[in-house]
C-alpha cells in the first residue's frame, strides 16, 4: 500500500543565512569604497569641496563626489552618472543590514536596501494607525550621528 503524503518535505540543506554584522564602532571611520569623515562626531562623505578642507579616509573605489550642479537637466545628469552609481558598501552600510534610522522626531529599525555613492537606500516600516495609507517609507541615509543613528 502507497501512502500519500501531506506536505513534501525537501532534504536538501537550506541556505544560509547572512550573518548579521557587528555595528562599526563609533568614532571609527571605516573602511568604504567611498571617502569617510567625521565632523563633530557624525560620520558622513563628503563631496568634492568639503574633502579638500577636512580630514578624511580616501575610499577605496571612488573619490569624493562631485558637487551637484544647478539646472534641472545638469541635476539629472550629475544624479545618473554620479550619485546614483551602485556601490558595494556606504560607509560600511550593506545591503540586507539592519540599522537604527532617524526620521523625524524618533528613531526605530530600518534596513539596508541599496548602496550607491550619495547615500544607502533604506526602508523602515510605518506604525499602523487609521490615517496611515503606507506599510513603509524608502528614504536615503547619508550620515551617522554620535548614537549610532542614521539620518539624511
Amino acid at each position: 500500500m502507497q501512502t500519500i503524503a501531506l506536505f513534501d518535505v525537501s532534504t536538501a540543506p537550506k541556505p544560509a543565512a547572512k550573518p548579521r554584522r557587528a555595528p562599526l564602532p563609533l568614532g571609527e571611520l571605516p573602511v568604504s569604497s567611498v571617502p569617510a569623515a567625521y565632523d563633530r562626531e557624525h560620520l558622513y562623505s563628503p563631496k568634492v569641496d568639503t574633502a579638500a578642507v577636512v580630514d578624511h579616509r580616501p575610499g577605496d573605489q571612488f573619490p569624493p563626489l562631485p558637487v551637484s550642479p544647478h539646472g534641472r537637466m545638469a541635476w539629472r545628469t550629475w544624479w545618473d552618472k554620479e550619485a546614483s552609481v551602485e556601490t558595494p558598501d556606504f560607509l560600511g552600510l550593506e545591503a540586507g543590514d539592519e540599522i537604527t534610522i532617524e526620521h523625524g522626531s524618533s528613531t526605530g529599525p530600518g534596513r539596508v536596501l541599496l548602496t550607491c555613492r550619495f547615500g544607502a537606500f533604506v526602508q523602515y516600516d510605518v506604525p499602523e494607525c487609521e490615517w496611515a495609507t503606507e506599510t513603509h517609507v524608502d528614504m536615503y541615509v547619508t550620515a551617522r550621528n554620535q548614537f549610532g543613528h542614521w539620518y539624511r
